[in-house]
């Protein structure tokens, strides 16, 4: 039986994937790229427990990136504004950002960190979010 959940895996992970194919030439960046995006895209959707904090999430780990030069520092300033416009109403409750908004803010920071990033960044972020996402799964699996 096809689920709600195993749709979003897939969904995400492709189109981590095909941004990561669009930010990267060679072949192993393409994917660590997709995999530090749609990981990224998970990542703020699993801190959006409470009104503000996927919003809150993505300015704290945006703000270092808008220190480099070049197509990271852009992105990155780019998920920060679409964090801070959407912010207040989130806090204030008047909307809800839900899955799809957690994701869609997480996916841009996560094109941030794969902009400003060679392959070495690239695999710790993925490293990282891969353990991340392994441990908060086997935390709410139990």
């Amino acid at each position: 039986e096809l689920t709600s959940g195993a749709v979003k895996l897939f969904g995400i992970s492709a189109a981590g994937l095909a941004a990561g194919a669009l930010l990267k030439e060679r072949p192993v960046d393409r994917v660590l790229a997709g995999v530090v995006i749609a990981g990224t895209a998970h990542l703020v959707n699993l801190v959006d427990v409470r009104p503000g904090q996927a919003g809150a999430a993505v300015l704290a780990l945006a703000a270092p990136g808008l220190l480099r030069k070049g197509p990271g520092a852009v992105v990155a300033a780019a998920s920060m504004g679409a964090a801070a416009a959407v912010l207040p109403d989130d806090i204030g409750e008047r909307t809800m950002l839900g899955d799809t908004g957690a994701h869609a803010l997480g996916a841009a920071l996560g094109a941030a960190m794969a902009a400003g990033n060679g392959r070495k960044g690239l695999a710790a972020h993925a490293a990282a979010l891969v353990a991340v996402a392994a441990y908060a799964d086997k935390r709410v699996g139990s």
